[in-house]
């Protein structure tokens, strides 16, 4: 865990202040989040179905991953008595359609040769 007033902690909040991409990266950063996102991707699903879909994930990180989407605004929980069925929300509709254009772009066409010529020299050195 990082300390609040850490230099990291501090940079991390004035970008996700006043950088949006940043704000939502981080939101569905974690090893497993996009994979949940994509799993709602066509419909709603039960607690019990991420884990036949996700057989390696533990039922800690399940947990822990689907409440930080939902305290997110990504993804809503619907319980009842019996279940808990999660869908996404109108915000998370949003992510997965850049998440889908993200996944459409196909870089095995460049090599590090292309890359070099066509890119731009920063002024740092970066």
């Amino acid at each position: 865990m990082r300390k609040e007033n850490s230099t990291n902690s501090i940079n991390e909040k004035i970008l996700e202040q006043y950088c949006n991409a940043h704000k939502i990266l981080s939101q569905i950063s974690g090893r497993w989040k996009i994979s949940l996102i994509f799993i709602l991707k066509t419909d709603n699903v039960k607690y019990s179905e991420f884990k036949v879909v996700l057989a390696n994930i533990t039922d800690r990180i399940l947990t822990k991953q689907l409440k930080e989407l939902e305290a997110d605004e990504i993804i809503i929980n619907s319980k009842d008595k019996i279940q808990s069925t999660y869908s996404l929300t109108n915000k998370g509709k949003m992510v997965l359609e850049y998440l889908d254009n993200l996944n459409k772009i196909d870089f095995s066409n460049y090599s590090k040769e292309t890359d070099s010529k066509n890119s731009i020299t920063s002024p740092f050195g970066l």
